[in-house]
């Protein structure tokens, strides 16, 4: 079993922010009376982008640098409260040193972005991981498990169907992925939130939030791309209605970046399916359920309204902020595979249930040389032959090149009478001959390379 590098990629809001001068960027301090509006107003300014900024790093002074996973709590009214990763940090910190690393990013950029920073990353920290394996005598190559938080698992995605990354992953954890993304983006970006959400918000506040919210590439690309119209002439899309305070242009970039990653997802699949490679890594999505989180738009008299369920479902639809449908990956045809928990949003990670189910993922055992035939071999040897004359040995696989050695043993003692190689006999076989006194011997035949069933075994009668 290979120790394969454990990579864990936060979602929106999950990495640390800091400065030119090291300063946390929107770390609240609790208890300050009269400070905590202007202190929000501020951070917020700090955080947001300048315009037109795609899919490239902006210039000083909008430059923040991602320091560590977030640990204490932060939030964004009207986009989600974060618990943050504290118990997450501490399970990961379990594991054998060296083999996990975060991946901080900065999550206001775009996701496409950050997958290009992920895969310079990656490589940097497998070399060093293969490297740290070979001088502990690790005979195999560690390959890497990808264990991803909300628009984390996005950023991943895009990494590997897109960028090439999917060789070197084993497998890959999604939890609260939003694969279509989220009505809560939508929110964010119109300033026109839920009532139940933001009961008092000062117009100021919500102004500042929006503002931070519409420079940033990487929250539209968390629009939802399902049918999340409701009762509109024009389609059930947003990609066809237009939304009051939508920019048409960044919509049409998150519908692209979907399109893109699923293109890829699809043609990948199809070339290993014709080739007859099996998957190149495994899916394990995670999902919240059980919580009220708004799946539908509806527009009356210019004004946006959600639904937090579908007509004719009375189930809640997903974790608080990631409906079912979305935490579902799109080439999946529905969600009876994803591993489902009545957890919110940013309380998935950190929950003791799902930490002994990663272990699983981290430490998975290759279950296919115990349970299938894979590349073999089979030995042909006469039963009885008369004393003096050769005793020929054959193998037949459908594997060429093999190093097939026979021996010639005494059954009771294991005393070995003769050893050959069986060489290629051009007929697609291997053969070897062997000479014994009279009696009842043992015929071994040993492939060292063949995983299943490296040795056989035949009885020989030599009379005299």
């Amino acid at each position: 079993m290979a120790h394969d590098l454990v990579v864990f990629v936060p979602g929106v809001l999950g990495s640390v922010l800091r400065d030119a001068d090291g300063r946390d960027t929107w770390n609240l301090t609790p208890g300050v009376a009269g400070r905590v509006l202007f202190d929000m107003e501020r951070y917020f300014q700090q955080l947001t982008l300048p315009p037109g900024l795609g899919d490239e790093e902006p210039e000083p002074p909008h430059v923040l640098t991602a320091s560590d996973l977030l640990r204490e709590p932060r939030i964004w009214p009207g986009l989600m409260p974060h618990v943050a990763y504290k118990k997450l940090a501490r399970h990961l910190g379990e594991l054998l040193e060296g083999r996990v690393v975060v991946f901080p990013y900065d999550w206001r950029l775009s996701n496409r972005h950050s997958a290009r920073r992920l895969r310079a990353f990656v490589e940097r920290e497998l070399e060093r991981w293969r490297t740290q394996r070979r001088a502990c005598g690790d005979p195999e190559e560690p390959k890497v498990v990808f264990v991803c938080h909300s628009m984390g698992g996005l950023v991943t995605r895009y990494y590997l169907e897109v960028l090439g990354g999917r060789e070197i992953a084993r497998s890959m954890v999604t939890i609260g992925t939003p694969y279509a993304g989220a009505v809560k983006a939508v929110q964010a970006l119109t300033g026109n939130l839920p009532g139940r959400k933001l009961l008092r918000v000062p117009d100021r506040l919500r102004t500042r939030l929006v503002t931070a919210a519409r420079s940033m590439p990487s929250v539209h690309q968390l629009l939802p791309t399902y049918q999340c119209v409701e009762g509109h002439p024009d389609g059930t899309r947003l990609d066809s209605v237009p939304i009051p305070d939508l920019d048409s242009a960044m919509v049409r970039d998150a519908f692209a970046l979907r399109r893109e990653l699923e293109e890829h997802t699809r043609k990948n699949a199809e070339a290993d399916r014709a080739a007859g490679r099996p998957e190149a890594y495994q899916l394990f999505p995670v999902g919240g359920r059980g919580e009220p989180t708004d799946v539908l738009v509806r527009l009356s008299a210019g004004t946006v309204h959600y639904a937090d369920r579908f007509e004719g479902d009375r189930r809640w639809q997903g974790d608080g902020t990631v409906a079912c449908l979305s935490a579902t990956p799109p080439e999946w045809e529905n969600g009876a595979r994803v591993d489902w928990f009545r957890l919110g949003h940013t309380a998935l990670p950190n929950n003791a249930l799902l930490h002994r189910q990663l272990q699983d993922r981290y430490d998975a055992l290759e279950h296919r040389p115990y349970q299938t035939m894979g590349v073999g071999f089979g030995i042909d040897v006469p039963e009885a032959v008369g004393e003096g004359g050769p005793i020929e040995v054959a193998a037949v696989s459908e594997e060429t090149g093999l190093f097939l050695e026979g021996r010639l043993l005494a059954p009771g003692t294991g005393e070995i009478l003769g050893r050959r190689r069986l060489l290629p006999d051009g007929e697609g076989g291997y053969r070897a001959e062997f000479t014994a006194p009279p009696g009842l011997w043992l015929v071994e035949v040993e492939a060292p390379q063949v995983t299943a069933a490296p040795v056989q075994r035949e009885t020989l009668l030599v009379l005299d």
